[in-house]
């Protein structure tokens, strides 16, 4: 299947006056500014090869569903136990606002997805060792709704100040594997298939430094390891960083709060290649990942943007433009984030971006970008046709509806199962003292559902189930119960997670997949599928990474609406393979296994 790549034009648009104060930004007015394209025709400059923005049109609404379609279970499953440690309740420095992930996987193969949350830290543990450290907490689901703790037995204790989580088979053993970022030194815990981890980061050579951020493993190179991509944000030296209100990029609305990113030295992220035998060698420069700009890193994932079988990667920026990597096929990068149209708003504003929802949310076979974004701002989609982005954030009615909210976590999702992939975003701010300065610490999580027509449309909390307000990070999903309908667990900081089991009682069908890759990416991490079912067609692929540094379930989920079977699958494996099954019946998970060259 030909599926190419089509380059575009960069552009500068002109950026409108704001006063910013702090990281937040005052703008006269977000719809007014200059697009893209309008940039170009102004410049007498062609937009050959760039698609135009149209959005797909389906005639019939969303079929009314139940409400509330969530309740938080968090105290039933038992996962309430769990507090994410982010330093002192001031907030004084950087590092303690920011949060952590988490990542939901089969840790034991047994069929049940388990939870991992990271946890944080504080100064004053890290500088005392006879003070009890912080740990990431694993959770094993015992397959009746609930959850114990088996953190200590099974040996995955990451007792640094923990951030990001990717969770994958690295080494092809069959058992997952869990990468864990940190400020300070990140952590590889090795499964061995009994039930218990194995630090083995030195070894590894993966133990980077300083404070890394987002992760996500991907093949990039095809030669069928997965190899890692590590975002990191800031060089941060608590004895150099000025307290809060000491320089112009500690105010928020005139009140102190605490210094960064901006005025800060950024870090390089790391580019990890998979040598096999458990070894990895740190490749940026020689594949051509080149963050001369250092920017100020935060969420990361690879996926197929341009439809050509290779895995680019995209990364989420605080502050400055967000990148995109794109694979070239020979095992290097350049990056085109601003010539594809996703580096900036539509204005040509760099924005302060934390996490990525990656998905086809109007089923055109190309694999949409979601940024969450500060406060005072809104969160960005930007649509992709044939590899070219398009900022259509207020023309799919997102532009207001969550402007005084600070976002993070965010998934596409079909939580209706009506065959269009709906829109999480968790919410919360990272100054304490925002509640003085005309907003809010603790916000309300946003479900948007899919309207069919390019468009979202915000439930209200009564009607999303997300009544309590707390100040959330990471957000992950998977179908926790091996149901028709995903669970959402959000880690909150200093508090006890959300856990947003589904309430909805719709009857609309379904079909999920679970693909197990040959040779070492067990996983089949970078499988892309296409689903067919009444003429209509849904696109998903097998990640490790994403979201705000989570990992979810690594199965993809269809929703089918009234469709009782689905007309043809197809997988194309990351070794390139293609793969064909019709007349799938609905309401069933399937497992397909990649079959190895004779």
């Amino acid at each position: 299947m030909d599926w190419p790549w089509r380059g575009g034009l960069g552009y500068y648009a002109p950026v409108r006056s704001s006063k910013s104060k702090g990281r937040g930004r005052h703008l006269s007015d977000q719809r007014v500014g200059i697009g893209r394209r309008d940039f170009l025709r102004r410049c007498g400059i062609s937009g050959y090869g760039l698609a135009p923005a149209i959005l797909k049109i389906h005639k019939a609404p969303p079929i009314p569903a139940p409400v509330p379609w969530f309740w938080d279970a968090g105290s039933r499953t038992l996962l309430s136990t769990f507090r994410d440690t982010c330093g002192s309740p001031a907030k004084e420095y950087l590092v303690e606002t920011v949060g952590s992930g988490l990542a939901l996987f089969d840790y034991n193969n047994d069929g049940w997805l388990d939870v991992l949350f990271v946890n944080g830290s504080t100064f004053q543990i890290l500088a005392d060792p006879a003070l009890p450290p912080t740990s990431s907490h694993l959770f094993r689901n015992n397959g009746d709704g609930t959850f114990t703790d088996v953190t200590i037995e099974s040996g995955l204790v990451n007792t640094g100040w923990g951030m990001g989580v990717a969770a994958a088979d690295y080494d092809g053993d069959g058992f997952t594997d869990v990468f864990i970022t940190n400020f300070g030194t990140n952590a590889l815990f090795h499964n061995n298939g009994d039930g218990k981890f194995t630090n083995v980061t030195k070894e590894a050579g993966l133990e980077g430094g300083n404070w890394s951020t987002g992760c996500a493993w991907g093949d990039f190179d095809g030669d069928g390891r997965l190899d890692l991509y590590v975002a990191r944000y800031v060089d941060f030296d608590r004895t150099r960083i000025p307290a809060p209100g000491g320089m112009s990029y500690c105010l928020y609305h005139g009140v102190p709060v605490a210094c960064g990113p901006q005025g800060l030295p950024g870090l390089p992220d790391l580019l990890y290649h998979n040598e096999g035998h458990g070894k990895f060698r740190e490749v940026s420069n020689d594949a051509g990942v080149r963050d001369s700009d250092r920017a100020y890193g935060f969420s990361v994932v690879w996926c197929d943007f341009d439809n050509d079988g290779h895995l680019d990667a995209y990364v989420a920026n605080d502050s400055t433009p967000n990148y995109l990597w794109h694979n070239k096929g020979n095992g290097t990068f350049e990056e085109i984030a601003l010539e594809a149209g996703c580096a900036v708003s539509r204005d040509g504003r760099p924005q302060s971006s934390m996490g990525i929802a990656a998905g086809d949310y109007d089923n055109d076979g190309w694999m949409d970008i979601f940024v969450t974004n500060f406060s005072e701002d809104f969160s960005t989609l930007y649509n992709n046709k044939n590899g070219q982005f398009d900022d259509v954030t207020y023309e799919a009615g997102l532009g207001s509806a969550a402007y005084k909210q600070l976002k993070w976590g965010a998934g596409f999702v079909d939580f209706d199962n009506d065959g269009w992939q709906d829109l999480f975003v968790a919410n919360g701010h990272i100054y304490v003292q925002a509640d003085k300065a005309g907003n809010s610490y603790r916000q309300h999580n946003q479900l948007f559902r899919n309207m069919r027509d390019g468009r979202f449309t915000l439930l209200p909390d009564d009607q999303s189930g997300f009544r309590e307000a707390r100040s959330s990070r990471g957000a992950a999903f998977a179908y926790l119960d091996n149901g028709r309908q995903p669970t959402i667990v959000v880690n909150n900081i200093d508090e006890e997670p959300f856990v947003y089991s589904p309430l909805n009682s719709s009857r609309a069908h379904w079909v999920r997949l679970k693909l197990v890759g040959s040779g070492f990416n067990r996983n089949a991490i970078g499988a892309r599928v296409r689903l067919t079912a009444g003429g209509e067609t849904q696109t998903g692929e097998v990640r490790s990474g994403g979201s705000y540094i989570s990992t979810s379930d690594f199965r993809i989920h269809f929703g089918l609406g009234e469709k009782t079977f689905a007309d043809e699958v197809e997988i194309r494996w990351p070794s390139g393979r293609l793969e064909r099954h019709e007349r799938l019946a609905a309401d069933r998970e399937y497992q397909f296994a990649e079959k190895s060259e004779s």
